[in-house]
């Protein structure tokens, strides 16, 4: 009777589930992309209802259609991927691989193909046509009811290891009328600019002559070529934009010669020597947009990743972040002291390399600025440490005798409070000085070899060499240096500040120096191991620590990844082509910068930016330019800028729009700013 039941049951639930899977919705009932795969004629096509991607499956090129625009992206080339084995190192062409499948592919929220390429061939002069162990799948899908493009790539590395792999490639920038550029604040670039131009050899700051000799590359999260992880084109009304996912280990592909046209196109570069995880970039299309729509869907991607926190959020986590609103920066500098022998010393003129104002001098400014009418000040104390500005670092204690010592930093720091301006020092973790008291070579980055150029930022751009696996420089006030390894940061910060908890001084925020500006380090040391990855995992704790314990936390020229922990940046410079505030448009509302200061006020008012004290307090005209600057960074500083314009052919007057309504139209051959509502 049990046997009876149990077949009983048997067919009824059968019966039950086959009725389910016939009665099973369409796709796009249960939240798959309506997208179909086809295969005819050597190509590949996926077809959504809005875009369509071509594959040519004997050269890899792609075509997207969107709307009315069509993109295309070059075919494989002879240097797709720098490949290492057997000791060599070598390029090769993705379509070359001697077994290629292509297949349908669907995860059930995006669907494209895989292409799986296999049977590579050694390349090098010693082992050339072994066959490699190493496989490349990648994959190219459609996703969501945008139907952005998703591509990613993955290295099955064994012995063979993947050194740079460059895909998707690079997009025909025939008929595209302007690249978007996000490095320093952001930047178009029309396609027949006149001029050779690369972004981080285009940076105004007066030290062409560097930036000619350099041979730094270009790399994620490195400012000058790198602020956000995005880049987009514009063609006639239809724009699009490629969103970097994994930023970690990324770079990409430039190139602009005098006339143009602009190609760019995403690169993966190694991680400690192998590509180890997968890779992604995401492409959007607008039908019609140009680079405000594409900073503002790179808005959502960040917000939906995390990476945006806004100001409201971090003065809710540190009510004092509250108080830089419409508050102008001053920065005070106690001792400079050039180390003999070093590149910035001149035996020849001994009154340049030592220049001391106690700490007791600087209080007497803050006082007459004070009585002077600076109500509100935000006060970054440089120089402080025991030799000076630059010297020594991570072991920077004692404060400089010269300038007052333990005492007169307590002094310095009594006469702030007094004053009611917040104060912070300028510190930093990168630098290791050979001199330093902790230096010790174990600790200092070390790079993949002995014999092949040194690659740390930026002592490719002010001289460098390697003594063994170390790179070294010799440029700042403190002479020879090496790159401390980010694991040894957070405790060489809390060592420094409980010091001075010790000593009954606490400050009320740190600008951490360089953190946001360089790119961040690897260390191919084997018993201290760092990827790009843990080196930004311990810059974020020395930030986080700054703001649990200090309160402000501050950072050099904010590429996008320190968004989330820091309140205020630096500024960053515009380039040199035509400058767009795609950073404001982005985060204005999640970090605060200066954007020009008192030295572009123009631009600094476009951008809603924060005030800087100028140099002659006694000058009028300067005193009611900061205190115009902080009326509107105290209207402004919280909200969203929802829109910029170009007024005119000529891009001399510009408009910017915050989600208040406030509009700031600068004409810059006027040198005028109007301000409406006015202020």
């Amino acid at each position: 009777m049990f046997y009876r039941l149990t077949i009983q049951g048997a067919v009824c639930i059968q019966v039950v589930c086959s009725l389910l899977f016939a009665q099973q919705p369409p796709r796009e009932q249960w939240g798959a992309p309506a997208v179909t795969v086809s295969h005819a004629d050597g190509k590949w096509m996926v077809a959504g209802k809005r875009h369509k991607v071509a594959l040519d499956q004997t050269d890899l090129s792609m075509k997207i259609e969107a709307g009315s625009a069509t993109w295309g992206m070059a075919p494989s080339s002879g240097d797709d991927m720098l490949v290492k084995s057997r000791g060599q190192e070598f390029y090769l062409r993705l379509a070359d691989a001697g077994k290629v499948e292509i297949t349908p592919y669907d995860t059930g929220y995006k669907t494209g193909v895989k292409i799986r390429l296999e049977q590579f061939r050694h390349n090098g002069l010693l082992n050339k046509g072994l066959e490699l162990d190493l496989a490349i799948c990648l994959t190219i899908c459609l996703e969501g009811k945008a139907e952005e493009l998703v591509c990613e790539a993955v290295a099955i590395e064994r012995e063979a290891s993947v050194r740079q792999l460059d895909w998707p490639k690079e997009l025909d920038a025939a008929d595209v009328d302007y690249t978007v550029l996000n490095h320093v604040r952001g930047n178009l670039l029309p396609r027949n600019w006149p001029e050779e131009y690369h972004p981080y050899r285009n940076v105004p700051g007066g030290q062409e002559s560097l930036i000619a000799g350099d041979t730094s590359v270009i790399q994620s999260n490195l400012i000058e070529c790198w602020s956000m992880s995005w880049w987009g084109f514009q063609k006639g009304a239809s724009a699009m934009m490629l969103i970097v996912e994994t930023h970690d280990d990324a770079a990409y592909t430039f190139a602009h010669p005098a006339g143009g046209p602009t190609v760019l196109g995403p690169r993966w570069l190694a991680s400690l020597g192998r590509l180890r995880y997968p890779r992604s970039v995401r492409m959007c299309f607008f039908g019609k947009g140009n680079y405000v729509n594409l900073c503002k869907r790179y808005r959502r991607h960040v917000m939906d990743t995390g990476q945006f926190v806004s100001l409201k959020e971090k003065i809710a986590r540190e009510p004092l972040v509250a108080k830089l609103i419409g508050t102008p920066h001053l920065r005070q500098h106690a001792l400079r002291n050039y180390k003999p022998g070093g590149h910035r010393y001149d035996p020849n003129h001994p009154e340049r390399n030592y220049k001391v104002t106690t700490f007791d001098e600087l209080a007497e400014q803050l006082r007459k600025l004070k009585s002077g009418g600076v109500e509100r000040l935000y006060v970054t104390l440089a120089g402080w440490p025991y030799l000076g500005y630059d010297r020594q670092h991570p072991d920077v204690l004692p404060p400089a005798p010269a300038a007052g010592g333990w005492e007169g930093l307590k002094r310095w720091v009594d006469t702030c409070k007094e004053l009611g301006y917040i104060y912070n020092l300028h510190d930093q973790y990168r630098d290791y000085y050979v001199d330093a008291p902790s230096y010790d070579p174990q600790f200092a980055v070390h790079e993949e070899d002995t014999v092949s150029r040194p690659t740390a930022f930026p002592g490719t751009r002010f001289g460098t060499w390697k003594e063994g696996h170390i790179p070294f420089m010799d440029y700042w006030d403190g002479g020879k240096m090496a790159y401390m390894n980010a694991r040894l940061a957070p405790g060489h910060l809390v060592k420094n500040y409980q010091l001075m908890f010790d000593r009954g001084i606490k400050m009320q925020g740190s600008y951490l120096d360089v953190f946001g500006y360089v790119p961040p380090t690897e260390d191919f040391n084997p018993e201290h191991p760092l990827t790009r990855a843990g080196c930004m995992k311990y810059r974020a704790e020395c930030f986080r620590w700054a703001r649990n314990n200090l309160g402000i936390v501050g950072t050099e020229a904010g590429a996008d990844w320190v968004v989330p922990y820091v309140d205020y940046s630096s500024g960053a410079n515009a380039g040199r082509c035509i400058s767009v505030p795609l950073y404001s448009l982005v985060y204005h509302d999640a970090i605060m910068t200066p954007e020009g200061g008192l030295g572009d006020h123009l631009r600094c008012l476009l951008n809603g930016g924060y005030a800087g004290v100028p140099r002659d307090v006694e000058n009028k005209k300067s005193m009611d330019l900061m205190r115009r600057i902080c009326a509107l960074h105290e209207r402004v500083a919280l909200l969203e800028m929802t829109h910029h314009e170009f007024l005119d052919k000529t891009r001399r007057k510009e408009r910017s729009t915050f989600a208040d309504g406030t509009t700031v139209t600068i004409d810059r051959d006027a040198g005028a700013c109007e301000i409406r509502p006015e202020l």
